[in-house]
C-alpha cells in the first residue's frame, strides 16, 4: 500500500529555488533553478498466495518529449530474468535511482536500479512487510511479522540494527528525524487486532512509547507538519470503521474514514479512500493540511475496487490502482486477474487508465526536484 519518497524539506527548497531574483538588489545571488525529472510510476503487484501467482513489477514510463506515458509489464522479471517472488509488500525509492522492495514470501528487500531496472545483492529478512527511509538519511527502515524493526545500511546493504520485539504482525512504517512509528497490526495468529503505534528512537531502535489509536492499525505517514495513521477497525463491527488519525503536536484527531490514504506533497494534502470491506458506498475525499477541511476528490468513479493510492510530488496528478470484477463470482473483486492503475488530475479528471497486474498493491512515483 501506499509509498512516494520526496521529503518535504526537498520541496520547500525547491520550491523557494523557484522564486524570482529582486532586479533591484545586485548584491543577490539568484538561486540555481530546480529542474522536475518525471521518469514515470511503478506498480508494484502483490500476485496471489493461494491462487500461487508470484509478485511482479510493472513500470509506467513517461516520455518527457511527448508528455505521454506507456506501461511495460512485468520489467522485473524481462530485466532479471527470475521471479520478483510472492508478495512483494511495499516499495519506495531512495536517493533517486534505488528502489527498494519489500518481498514478504522470499524474506528479503530487493534493491532494483531505476535506470536499469537491473537487480543487486538483496538483504534477507523475515517477513518483511513496509519500509520508511528519510531523505538526507543513509538508513532504510523495515517493518517485519517477526515482531521487530530492522535497519538497513543503504552504502553497505548489510542489517545495522534491530529493535527489540516490539508487537507481533507489525505494518506501516515512517520516520520523522530521530523518531519511527510502526504499527503494531495483529497478533500472528490474526485473532486480536491491537490499538497501538510504537514511537522508536531511530538512532539506537529502543522503544520510546506506545501511542493508542484504533484498531488494526496498518499504515502510517510523515507529512512534514503532522503524522497520519490509518487503521482498519473491526471489519465485523460496523461501530468500529476504519479510520485516519492524525498526530500534531503530541494530540490524536480523527480526520475521517478511509481504507488507504497518500500524502500529496505538491499541494500540502492528503488524499482518502473508504472502500469498506463488503462493499458499500466508496468515498473518494481529500483534507487540506493548510486550512483543515476535507472535500470531494471523486464521486462515482468507473473504478470497481480500489487498491492502492500515491501522488505524484512534483505536479499532483493522482494514480488509483483497482481489482476487476470477478467473472466467477460477480459483484465481488478478483484476487487472481490482472487490475487496473487510473491516471487523474488533482482537478478529477481521468487523463489515463492502464493494465498491470495481479493485486496493484503499492505504487511508487519516481518523479523529484534535482538540482
Amino acid at each position: 500500500m501506499k509509498k512516494y519518497l520526496l521529503s518535504i524539506a526537498v520541496l520547500m527548497a525547491a520550491t523557494i529555488s523557484f522564486t524570482s531574483c529582486d532586479d533591484d538588489d545586485d548584491s543577490k545571488t539568484c538561486p540555481t533553478p530546480a529542474t522536475i525529472v518525471q521518469n514515470g510510476v511503478y506498480v508494484i503487484n502483490e500476485g496471489s498466495y493461494y491462487s500461487q501467482i508470484n509478485g511482479t513489477l510493472d513500470f509506467l514510463g513517461y516520455d518527457v518529449a511527448k508528455g505521454t506515458y506507456s506501461m511495460t509489464r512485468n520489467i522485473f522479471e524481462d530485466v532479471n530474468g527470475r521471479s520478483l517472488g510472492g508478495t512483494p509488500n511495499d516499495a519506495l525509492i531512495v536517493g533517486d535511482s534505488v528502489l527498494c522492495i519489500a518481498v514478504a514470501d522470499e524474506n528479503r528487500v530487493e534493491f532494483v536500479n531505476t535506470t536499469t531496472k537491473k537487480a543487486d545483492a538483496a538483504v534477507s529478512i523475515d517477513n518483511p512487510r513496509e519500509l520508511a527511509y528519510e531523505s538526507g538519511s543513509n538508513y532504510l527502515y523495515v517493518s517485519s511479522y517477526t515482531g521487530k524493526v530492522y535497519k538497513i545500511d543503504m552504502t553497505t546493504r548489510t542489517i545495522a540494527g534491530e529493535s527489540e520485539k516490539v508487537g507481533a504482525n507489525l505494518e506501516g512504517i515512517a520516520v520523522a528525524g530521530n523518531k519511527l512509528y510502526v504499527c503494531n497490526s495483529c497478533s500472528s495468529d490474526y485473532t486480536t487486532y491491537y490499538k497501538n503505534v510504537v514511537e522508536l528512537n531511530a538512532s539506537t531502535l529502543a522503544k520510546n512509547q506506545d501511542i493508542e489509536v484504533v484498531d488494526d492499525p496498518v499504515d502510517v505517514i510523515n507529512a512534514g507538519s503532522a503524522i497520519f495513521i490509518l487503521s482498519m477497525g473491526i471489519y465485523t463491527d460496523k461501530d468500529k470503521p476504519a479510520t485516519v488519525q492524525m498526530l500534531k503536536d503530541g494530540q490524536l484527531s480523527t480526520i475521517g474514514n478511509a481504507t488507504m490514504m497518500a500524502y500529496d506533497a505538491y499541494n500540502d494534502q492528503l488524499y482518502m479512500i473508504n472502500a469498506p470491506y463488503g462493499g458499500g458506498d466508496k468515498e473518494y475525499k481529500v483534507y487540506n493540511l493548510k486550512n483543515g477541511q476535507t472535500t470531494t476528490f471523486l464521486t462515482n468513479p468507473d473504478i470497481f475496487s480500489p487498491y492502492s493510492l500515491a501522488v505524484n510530488p512534483v505536479n499532483g496528478d493522482v494514480f488509483i490502482s483497482a481489482q476487476v470484477e470477478s467473472a466467477e463470482y460477480p459483484g465481488s473483486a478478483s484476487y487472481n486477474t490482472d487490475g487496473k492503475l487510473y491516471r487523474y488530475s488533482s482537478a478529477g479528471i481521468l487523463l489515463g487508465t492502464y493494465d498491470c497486474g495481479v493485486n496493484p498493491g503499492t505504487i511508487v512515483c519516481d518523479s523529484y526536484y534535482q538540482k
